[in-house]
């Protein structure tokens, strides 16, 4: 679908093809055969980062996997924003340990964004305190990888 997008700014506005998939042999199908896209999850990005003439929308991505009230690890998906995260973890005595200025942003934008919160000189930058993450590359194949698998993919 065509459509006018902008990040928090509201600038630049852009047109932009943008794809929603619900099936990652879908989603695995675009990515092998189209060039030039970004991922894209709320918008709220405060640069034009996640801007494109062609995007993927992460946001159907919104899921929590699991969540070990134990430790407070959670896994998820990219699309799911810190809100939604939060509205689960905090009844249970959670919260994250990096919070930026906005809690609309997605667990896939603050990870590539690698935001951080007013607490940055002590518990650093959201990268900090992710232990995994499933990656898609070019050719389809999703990659796990943490500072200890694929650390050069983790850290990129």
């Amino acid at each position: 679908m065509k459509k006018e997008i902008a990040n928090w700014g509201n600038y630049p506005v852009l047109l932009t093809e943008e794809k929603k998939f619900s099936f990652t042999d879908d989603l695995k199908k675009y990515v092998t055969s189209t060039h030039g896209f970004i991922a894209r999850g709320n918008g709220r990005c405060y640069g034009d980062a996640s801007l494109e003439a062609k995007t993927i929308c992460t946001t159907r991505y919104n899921k929590i996997l699991s969540f070990d009230t134990e430790k407070g690890w959670f896994e998820c998906q990219s699309g799911i924003t810190l809100d939604q995260v939060l509205e689960v973890i905090v009844p249970k005595g959670w919260f994250l340990p990096v919070t930026p200025g906005t809690k609309f942003i997605t667990i896939g934008g603050a990870i590539a964004s690698d935001v951080h919160g007013k607490n940055h000189h002590v518990d650093g930058c959201f990268s900090r305190h992710v232990l995994e993450m499933d990656v898609m590359l070019s050719n389809g194949e999703i990659i796990s990888c943490s500072p200890d698998k694929h650390s050069d993919l983790f850290e990129a």
